[in-house]
């Protein structure tokens, strides 16, 4: 019996597509069989993200056994796509299509990311639905982890509409008033992998084709896309489709009613508050995560608007709502939703942070001023904190046991946070910001009855406190 060889089916794609852009439309193609170059002249070629991929032969479920060369990723790696360099081809409308896999599906999974790893919002597969963060979620779990996905993502200019389709299907269509989908001032577009955030929340894979379009394509023609993608040869009888007349304008679309995403079904509303619990005041900047308990895993997050947040979890789970706040001590809340609930109302009430005990403690080794392993990676964690907390100084208190002369143990408690100093102001701790002081052996944190509790006090700690303004 005959075979239609995947060539055949690739050749009438670039004939169908050429003859649209012949029409004044542009596409930018990516096939992966010359690098990340891509087949039109004018696109610029893509840029690996993280570590860079391999070039793999891999046959691809809906050309029969036809191997296509395919870029393979690992987790957190990716492609990027520079508008700058293609002249500002995605600043209007556009539509951009994917075939992929990925490995791992479980929780969120990035598959675009608009703002250069600025923003958690973008495009992710969660547990195998379309989703963009944090507005909408496909009603069905077409995804399935190692499998090939015909993926399109479309945003026209002046609606704001989005569409998000899978294997030719309309699976999320809303708005985007905010411009979520908008490239940033960095002016790129990045393929599979995330900010980091929130952590395991990209996967490796594979990719074989990515197709941009400088307008929105229509729902027939994403369906025509994908049906001459899936020709196999498990039907070789079947005649090879036509390609659809040209789209007409969008404009002439218009008509089409706009839906607004609905959440998915069978899923309880957990709405809830966040305040300041001595002033009832509303905490300007607050994250809240949502963890399953189960497996600990960060399945939803969000930015509270004036102190509200809202999500949309499958009942008859345990989840844990966490609340971050600069300024505050984290505060976590357990919730069950029960399968009857139509909503779940929650408080998250937030204490001010208390600086009554040490933020880190460094360790020291015996009669030794230079930093321990442990005490550089304290220090180091210490740096990033400082930085995202410009509100707060801090104190370096250096102590010692108490073998030894007492002079010279006060000498080397004062040599020991004069250390720790220098090396957060080489890491770039404004020297303003950080107080040192030595106490000897007078404070000790432990018995000096033995090495085993001794060592416990051969330490300096981190003392932390607001900047008076």
């Amino acid at each position: 019996m005959d075979r239609v060889p995947f060539c055949l089916v690739f050749c009438l794609f670039l004939l169908v597509f050429s003859s649209v852009e012949s029409r004044g439309q542009k596409v930018f193609v990516y096939d992966f069989s010359d690098g990340l170059a891509s087949s039109s002249d004018s696109a610029p070629a893509l840029k690996p993200l993280g570590q860079e991929g391999q070039y793999i032969e891999e046959v691809l479920p809906e050309l029969g056994k036809t191997k296509r060369t395919v870029y393979q990723f690992e987790a957190n790696s990716g492609l990027q796509f520079d508008n700058n360099q293609a002249y500002g081809f995605l600043n209007g409308s556009f539509t951009i299509e994917i075939y992929f896999r990925l490995k791992e599906l479980e929780s969120w999974k990035r598959v675009l990311d608009f703002k250069n790893r600025k923003s958690d919002n973008g495009c992710y597969i969660y547990e195998g639905r379309l989703n963009f963060f944090n507005f909408a979620t496909g009603e069905k779990a077409p995804v399935k982890p190692n499998e090939y996905v015909h993926y399109v993502f479309s945003r026209e200019a002046e609606t704001h509409l989005i569409k998000m389709y899978v294997d030719g299907e309309s699976k999320v269509e809303f708005q985007d008033p905010g411009d979520e989908a908008v490239l940033d001032n960095d002016q790129v577009l990045n393929f599979f992998q995330d900010d980091l955030i929130a952590k395991n929340e990209a996967s490796p894979g594979a990719v074989a084709l990515i197709r941009m379009y400088d307008r929105v394509m229509t729902p027939v023609f994403v369906r025509e896309s994908f049906r001459q993608l899936a020709r196999t040869i498990d039907a070789p009888s079947t005649p090879v489709p036509k390609a659809e007349p040209a789209p007409k304008p969008e404009s002439a679309n218009l008509e089409q009613i706009v839906v607004v995403a609905k959440a998915p079904p069978q899923t309880v509303e957990v709405t809830g508050k966040v305040f300041n619990g001595r002033t009832l005041d509303i905490p300007v900047h607050v994250d809240v995560l949502v963890n399953r308990i189960n497996s600990d895993s960060v399945i939803a997050r969000m930015k509270a608007v004036e102190g509200t947040y809202r999500f949309q979890l499958p009942p008859a789970h345990t989840y844990r709502i966490t609340a971050l706040s600069p300024g505050f001590e984290p505060k976590s809340i357990v919730v069950t939703p029960g399968a009857n609930q139509g909503e779940e109302k929650t408080l998250i009430n937030m204490s001010e942070e208390s600086y009554d005990k040490p933020i880190a403690t460094l360790p020291f080794s015996q009669s030794d001023s230079s930093l321990t392993d442990a005490a550089r990676t304290a220090l180091d964690t210490l740096t990033g904190f400082l930085e995202s907390r410009p509100d707060l100084r801090i104190k370096l208190y250096g102590h010692t046991d108490n073998v030894g002369d007492f002079d010279k143990n006060l000498a080397l408690s004062r040599q020991r946070a004069a250390i720790a100093r220098a090396y957060l102001v080489q890491k770039g701790v404004a020297i303003s910001r950080i107080e040192e002081r030595g106490y000897g052996p007078s404070r000790p944190l432990a018995s000096n009855s033995s090495e085993s509790t001794r060592q416990l006090n051969r330490r300096v700690e981190v003392w932390a406190e607001p900047i008076k303004r």
